[in-house]
């Protein structure tokens, strides 16, 4: 995966002429030349790389594979001398800031990063020109792609793309089972499903949890990480369950739980389930031992309640063990054996993921002979007296291709989803006819020919004139395209084709999910941050945010099936809010970032991750601490990411390990301070109380977030990270921050718990970039200070922070005081003509957040506070927000509900009013 790195390259070679530091240094007089020569040079060589990547994974070839090694470590190279390049102007910007104005010196220090950069460039040119030669030397070759085509396919919407397709039989009937205990008053049982990875466990599972939800009085569906605790397990159970009965009694008593799944949730998990029906659905158990444990914590009462445990068939002592758990006379055997699909299912399914719900019309008109295609899959060859016979010939054609994915998938269901979503990206009938003769069983890659060419099939797009045709069947049918008996199993071949299809920069977005364990879900916006950090996301004229583009870029991949678009709490608004990658095609991506040097992931104590790592993350739910010491240097990191569970054991003096909380133990970042190119900064779970003030110097970071609530200030030099995008401190206790934070014009997402914005800062200009504010609170004003329409007469060189912040998006603000804060508010709001969210707590919500006219792409609201429902219902909501969809309201009694929409019903003239 050189392509990779040489993507990474050539978005920073971009960065030289959009980044404002570097225009106001004017260092690259005499430079820019020879790296756009050096960029022009690199894009060459991306497309040999791309083609010796994909015979570097057939295995055939080792001089390919070291080929493709070298070249990925030149490109790295240049990513070094560019990234320290950028370094040396941010700190000079710094300076110039500071008490460096001598004319001089600032001369000489830019002659002298001048002539730095000038002499690697020369290095890696010979560096470039020595591999060249070993190219042609060991006849590294490949056969030329034909013209690059794509099929303007619309995106599948999210109904068709979580619909259950294949074993709708296997979820009946098991939902069946589950509603049929009820009538007999029995005890806890447990439910097997047993199929190999990929077969439809989880989907299965979520089909049974949408059919019997309403039968149970609390449904838990969680899938059990690697190496977690058994008490991590019980407790994720009980914080589920907790939540839903909290919800319960708020729907019957008006108010919500108090209780908190922190507070002893283990131990509590028996007595909130007692006399209650419980449904569990449970993946990764992996052992006897771990059954046992939660058989014990679960109440045995008669209340038909069950256990469904989703196993992979290395696992079967354990559904076998599960079963002898549970009465003779309640279930017979209860265990599910689920299949691969039949080659029925298998072309409903393939169907279905290609063309949605048309894909349901086609099979109907199917058993007639004639079949009404959609418009932009239709070829019409002829006129309209053809017709007749063009359909029929679709429909055989149809057909073959339905019996080639069976053939090719066996069945498998995660294979014919990606499989489905790689031809939806192609045109029908060559393309299609060229990948799928390459994914049949017995043919690898094509091997080489007489003169080491490449592959000319495998990820190829290939246009559809006749000399296109003429050249696949040539090099299907050349003694060079003789088939060879393959090993590898199908999905890894259709696995490795798919992300070979993949554009350039949604290969190293994909990629990034290996950083983290199986079974976890994402966020999006939080992922979206991260590739826009990293520079993954690069920006179009096409007027589209960075998050905006992470969107289509996430849409993208969810459409080609390699990404999972999981149902959120809250869907009022449009995108992709969570989501995840099959365990199967996270193995995939794993294996590929360590063959390509992208990352390292390790999810065990001890950490063996070379010097020259760029990305590493520690992934741990073993609940064992993972410490560094100031011994780790890594001087090429890029990324840093760090998640540990909530419990840790450490060794004490005896040698023994020691069960602690997070509060006991230690950690701090000092080893990062030497990783001057770190752009991603993330910590989840360590006892962090300080970031060193070294992190100022890091002038590449673009992300930190740090999720430790032990965690309490910030250190001023916070303000000199130039370039930071993000910021994310919501769980942590920081209340203050540096007033020059707000001088960084990069700021793109800040996102806090309590903190404290200044009432003016000095210097402050508009920033444009800042889309996201959340959990901020407005300063109270002093006694003896002047006011001015609600804050401090100001001077003219300082400004009220939300002023200059116009181009929000979504907006958050905590202890909110009427008297001292509205005023302010509604001058500011009366800016943002962006925003689409706002959230509100304190003692009164001013009826501007109603009234101002600008707020009209406003979509969701919630309010915390007193509001004067009267006076609103009065308004004519729906002309001033007309794209409002949910007002969520902390409490509303049932008179406010009556003046309001007159009825007991959630629906008003505000949209949808929420009680949470």
């Amino acid at each position: 995966m050189a392509e990779t790195a040489i993507t990474s390259v050539l978005s920073k070679c971009g960065e030289l002429a959009t980044r404002e530091l570097v225009r106001e240094a004017k260092v690259l007089l005499k430079v820019g030349d020879d790296i756009m020569l050096l960029r022009d040079r690199l894009e060459w060589l991306q497309a040999f790389v791309r083609d010796a990547d994909r015979k570097r994974r057939v295995g055939t070839d080792d001089l390919t594979r070291i080929w493709v090694r070298q070249t990925r470590d030149v490109a790295f190279e240049v990513e070094d001398a560019l990234d320290e390049f950028f370094h040396k102007v941010d700190l000079d910007i710094q300076g110039r800031r500071g008490w460096k104005l001598w004319l001089g010196h600032l001369n000489i220090n830019r002659l002298a990063i001048r002539h730095v950069l000038s002499s690697q460039i020369e290095k890696i040119k010979s560096r470039l020109d020595q591999i060249s030669e070993n190219q042609k030397e060991y006849n590294i070759e490949y056969a030329p792609s034909a013209i690059c085509t794509s099929a303007n396919m619309a995106l599948l919407s999210r109904e068709d793309l979580q619909k259950v397709v294949g074993i709708e039989k296997d979820a009946t009937s098991l939902a069946d089972l589950l509603l049929g205990l009820k009538d007999h008053r029995q005890k806890m049982s447990f439910i097997s499903i047993v199929g190999e990875s990929g077969a439809g466990k989880s989907t299965l599972g979520k089909e049974i949890h949408s059919k019997v939800v309403e039968n149970f009085d609390i449904v838990v569906s969680y899938t059990m990480p690697p190496n977690c605790s058994m008490e991590d397990l019980l407790t994720q159970i009980y914080c589920i369950a907790q939540e839903q009965a909290g919800r319960a009694a708020d729907e019957l008593e008006g108010h919500g739980s108090s209780a908190s799944c922190e507070e002893g949730g283990i131990n509590k998990l028996h007595d909130l389930l007692r006399d209650k029906r419980y449904l569990l659905i449970l993946g990764g158990i992996s052992s006897k031992i771990i059954l046992n444990c939660v058989a014990a914590s679960l109440p045995d009462s008669k209340t038909s309640s069950c256990v469904v445990l989703l196993l992979e068939p290395e696992n079967k002592e354990v559904a076998s063990h599960a079963a002898n758990l549970n009465h003779p006379d309640h279930i017979d055997g209860g265990t599910h054996q689920l299949s691969r699909l039949d080659e029925e299912g298998s072309a409903d399914l393939f169907r279905w993921r290609v063309f949605g719900a048309e894909g349901e019309k086609m099979k109907g008109s199917r058993k007639k002979k004639k079949i009404s295609w959609p418009v932009q899959y239709f070829q019409s060859q002829g006129d309209q007296k053809n017709q007749a016979q063009e359909e029929e010939q679709e429909v055989e054609q149809m057909k073959r291709y339905e019996k080639d994915v069976y053939h090719i998938t066996g069945g498998h269901p995660l294979a014919i989803v990606v499989l489905a979503g790689l031809l939806r990206t192609k045109e029908r009938p060559v393309e299609w006819d060229a990948v799928l003769q390459h994914l049949k069983p017995g043919r690898e890659e094509l091997a080489q020919d007489n003169n080491g060419g490449g592959n000319g099939i495998a990820g190829v797009v290939l246009s559809k004139d006749k000399s296109a045709v003429e050249w696949v069947v040539q090099q299907i049918e050349s003694p060079a395209g003789e088939a060879k008996l393959s090993n590898r199993m199908a999905i890894e071949r259709i696995l490795s084709s798919s992300f070979d299809d993949l554009p350039q920069d949604l290969k190293s977005c994909f990629l990034y999910f290996a950083a983290y364990p199986k079974d976890l879900t994402h966020g999006a916006d939080r992922l979206v941050w991260m590739w826009t950090a990293e520079g993954f996301i690069r920006p179009h004229n096409d007027d589209k945010t960075m998050e905006e583009l992470g969107q289509v870029y996430l849409q993208e991949l969810v459409s080609r099936s390699l990404v999972e678009s999981e149902k959120s709490t809250d869907d009022s608004c449009d995108g992709i809010k969570q989501v995840r990658v099959h365990n199967r095609l996270l193995m995939f991506l794993q294996s590929e970032a360590r063959e390509a040097s992208f990352i390292e992931m390790h999810a065990k104590n001890d950490v063996l991750a070379p010097a020259s790592v760029r990305r590493l993350s520690i992934q741990n739910d073993s609940g064992r601490y993972v410490k560094f010491t100031n011994n780790y240097k890594f001087p090429k990191l890029r990324s840093f990411i760090y998640r540990i569970s909530e419990q840790v054991q450490c060794p004490d003096n005896s040698g023994q390990d020691m069960t602690l909380m997070r509060g006991e133990t230690t950690f701090d970042l000092k080893f990062l301070c030497g990783s001057k190119f770190l752009r991603v900064l993330s910590m989840q779970g360590s006892n962090l109380t300080e970031l060193p003030d070294e992190i100022g110097d890091m002038s590449h970071l673009r992300y930190l977030r740090v999720n430790c609530k032990q965690l309490k200030k910030l250190p001023p030099s916070i303000k000199k990270l130039l370039n930071l995008q993000t910021l994310d401190i919501r769980t942590t206790g920081v209340a203050e921050i540096h007033q020059d934070f707000w001088l960084i014009k990069t700021l793109r997402h800040v996102l806090a718990h309590k903190l404290t914005l200044p009432l003016l800062v000095e210097n402050m200009q508009e920033l444009g970039d800042l889309q996201t504010l959340h959990g901020v609170q407005l300063k109270q004003q002093k006694e003896d200070t002047q006011p001015f329409c609600g804050f401090l007469k100001r001077r003219k060189s300082a400004h009220y922070p939300l002023d200059m912040m116009s181009k929000l998006r979504s907006l958050e603000i905590c202890g909110f005081n009427h008297k001292d804060h509205a005023d302010a508010l509604e001058i500011s709001l009366r800016k943002m003509h962006l925003l689409g969210h706002l959230k509100l707590a304190g003692d009164q919500i001013p009826l501007c957040v109603f009234t101002e006219p600008g707020l009209q792409r406003l979509q969701t609201m919630v309010l915390d506070g007193t509001v004067d429902w009267s006076k609103v219902i009065e308004l004519d909501i729906s002309h001033k927000r007309p794209n409002l969809i949910s007002v969520k309201v902390k409490q509303i009694t049932a008179e406010q509900k009556i003046i309001l929409d007159g009825e007991n019903t959630n629906e008003t003239k505000l949209g949808t009013l929420l009680s949470y």
